[in-house]
């Protein structure tokens, strides 16, 4: 493949002006050889996120409502890149990140996500996350497995992407399903270095161990085909 593959950043967003500007910037800081472009996915903000986006010369897609499916799977129909990366507005990375997702799709995968450590708490977070799920023996999370949430940054081709439909348009675990879809048809690779760097601010307004039972309870329950409209009506958005 050639080393000018084209990489859209597409910046998952919904009420997040106090830190639309870091992710642009973060996003803008990647030392990469090829065509890169940004855009905002955002679901409709009420306050300054769109109207600060604007503002950084980048690419603000609206949606037609909010919910993370519609958004992405409305932004990518603008993007022009050869790769879609999605991101959420609370992380940050270095600035090998593009270089790093170009080298795996050239090594013959299709896509896959990163690594990811918490802003704070993260060996915490990461123990209660181990005991919750009894990772005893097998201390793999899901992402060792191929299953890969928004906070691992996912990315993939635009022609796999748009083979396999986008994102199903369902209130919650939209990011569960594009990834069991995509690993279970194409080569994925988790990138272990550089790891992204996720905010635990869920975890601090929400309480740990409430976050941590909500995540297992509503993997298992959406696997076990309770509608994800009744499961979205338990996590709520955490600014």
């Amino acid at each position: 493949m050639s080393t000018l593959l084209k990489i859209s950043a597409i910046i998952v967003a919904l009420n997040e002006e106090l830190l639309i500007c870091q992710i642009i910037s973060e996003l803008k800081k990647q030392k990469y050889p090829g065509e890169t472009e940004i855009i905002l996915a955002d679901g409709g903000s009420s306050d300054r996120t769109i109207e600060i986006a604007k503002t950084q010369n980048i690419q603000v897609v609206i949606a037609s409502q909010k919910g993370k499916a519609c958004q992405i799977n409305t932004a990518s129909k603008k993007a022009q890149g050869d790769i879609l990366f999605f991101v959420h507005a609370d992380m940050q990375f270095p600035d090998s990140i593009f270089s790093s997702i170009l080298k795996t799709i050239e090594s013959g995968y299709s896509g896959g996500g990163f690594a990811n450590e918490f802003d704070v708490y993260n060996d915490k977070i990461k123990r209660l996350g181990t005991f919750m799920n009894f990772r005893f023996v097998d201390k793999r999370e899901q992402s060792d497995k191929g299953i890969f949430y928004g906070d691992n940054g996912i990315f993939v081709l635009t022609s796999v992407f748009e083979k396999l439909n986008g994102f199903k348009e369902i209130p919650i675990m939209e990011d569960y399903d594009f990834s069991k879809r995509l690993n279970q048809y194409y080569r994925t690779s988790k990138i272990r270095n550089p790891k992204i760097l996720v905010s635990a601010r869920r975890h601090i307004k929400a309480g740990f161990f409430k976050t941590r039972i909500q995540w297992i309870l509503i993997r298992k329950l959406f696997k076990w085909g309770v509608s994800p409209l009744v499961l979205a009506r338990w996590y709520k958005d955490v600014r």
